[in-house]
């Protein structure tokens, strides 16, 4: 009988565990589905509009009479945009949560009181990065610096 009750009791303990790894399977499932849709919008379809520089609105520290613009393909690790002036290209690297552009070059007009040069220095450093809906922010240490809002091109 005492054999009998250690079998039952080691197939019901296996039974658990085996549950247990299921469920934890099934979690890194959907942390891998959350990651995947946070950057399914990174295509050369969508370009992304700033709404927010350093907690202010655009007109408000400059960015006048463009709208600062950023296209993100991760496919072919580029981007392209406009910085509220010149239009500019360059190369993304995404790892993770955290985003890094880097060899940015762009046109060369001369745009009076707009913050160009300052909005580069902020994309040429490594960033966290979070996407909510059609929402993109950019954070470094803990404040969201950038913040823009997706529109998908025709």
């Amino acid at each position: 009988m005492t054999m009998k009750k250690l079998i039952i009791a080691f197939a019901a303990i296996s039974l658990m565990m085996s549950c247990k790894s299921a469920q934890s399977t099934s979690g890194t499932q959907k942390i891998a589905e959350q990651e995947k849709t946070s950057i399914e919008n990174f295509t050369e379809n969508n370009t992304w509009e700033l709404v927010s520089y350093q907690g202010q609105a655009p007109s408000e520290v400059g960015f006048v009479k463009r709208i600062p613009t950023l296209i993100i393909n991760e496919n072919e690790n580029k981007i392209g945009g406009n910085s509220g002036c010149n239009s500019f290209g360059g190369q993304v690297d995404i790892d993770g949560d955290i985003i890094t552009f880097s060899k940015i070059f762009s046109t060369k007009m001369f745009c009076q009181g707009v913050p160009e040069h300052e909005y580069f220095m902020l994309l040429q450093q490594p960033l966290k990065f979070k996407t909510k809906g059609d929402i993109l922010q950019f954070i470094k240490d803990g404040d969201v610096i950038l913040e823009f809002k997706m529109r998908k091109n025709e």
